[in-house]
């Protein structure tokens, strides 16, 4: 307890710190007025942000930046961050918005303001649609492959302490195990299930079932509630017409779950 409490009191000095120069947040009827929202977005982070083949920032996070910036009527500015600038560019009032796959905690809410969750990684057990299973319980004489003490591994072995479990060194050890049909499932990330698919004509590593999900959230400056309830509303929004369980399956390869949390 003694130890979160000196995390939490850290993370506050460091928030007066940052803050030392007054930022003015704008917010929504600024935004607005000025035309332009500026909004940070990951480059390396695929498949939340990265570059193309022309240098032009791609990925889940962008998509969200550009529809946001279009919902609201304006031009977008985008800057391209990194998760060790993403906080203070916030508390420094050179970004309006940031998009950045970015988890929300405590001791980072004392900095800025959170929107509910827009998008999620998640770790499950992966495999063709040919082998009908759907529930951890429903794992069998499945062989399944897995990083030795991985989360999933841990996640993996607890739902199903009977299940066929192959335990290889490491991720790259596991995913080739799969490939190659030692295995016949995998368990991992999404984002690991899709890149493998992507790079391997053929693969079939479709989401069976989801053991955790890990939302990300759009952060703001602090003192901006009309802009931080928009946002809301639009998330609210796109949660309640598909369109950002489909910007997930587009870039991450799985759906949103039917039960997403909102903050």
């Amino acid at each position: 307890m003694f130890k979160y409490l000196s995390r939490i009191i850290a993370a506050a000095l460091l928030a007066g710190a940052v803050s030392a120069a007054p930022a003015n947040a704008a917010d929504l009827k600024e935004i607005i007025a000025a035309g332009k929202v500026r909004i940070g977005v990951p480059a390396d982070v695929p498949p939340f942000g990265s570059v193309d083949a022309n240098n032009q920032p791609v990925g889940l996070d962008v998509d969200m930046a550009n529809n946001i910036a279009k919902a609201l009527g304006v031009e977008v500015e985008l800057q391209q961050i990194t998760g060790a600038n993403r906080v203070p560019y916030l508390a420094t009032d050179r970004l309006d918005i940031v998009i950045a796959a970015m988890g929300a905690t405590p001791e980072r809410a004392l900095q800025i303001a959170f929107t509910s969750p827009y998008a999620a990684l998640s770790i499950g057990v992966f495999g063709p649609d040919s082998i009908a299973v759907t529930s951890a319980a429903e794992l069998t004489d499945q062989t399944v492959a897995v990083a030795r003490g991985t989360t999933q591994d841990l996640m993996l072995s607890e739902l199903a302490p009977n299940a066929n479990i192959q335990r290889f060194d490491d991720d790259a050890t596991a995913a080739a195990a799969f490939l190659s049909g030692q295995t016949q499932l995998l368990a991992t990330a999404d984002v690991v299930a899709k890149d493998l698919m992507d790079k391997n004509a053929g693969a079939e590593l479709n989401p069976k079932f989801i053991m955790q999900f890990s939302p990300c959230y759009i952060g703001i400056q602090q003192g901006s509630p009309e802009l931080l309830r928009w946002l809301d509303t639009f998330v609210h929004v796109g949660l309640r017409d598909g369109s950002l369980s489909e910007l997930s399956e587009k870039w991450i390869g799985t759906p949103l779950p039917a039960n997403f949390p909102s903050i």
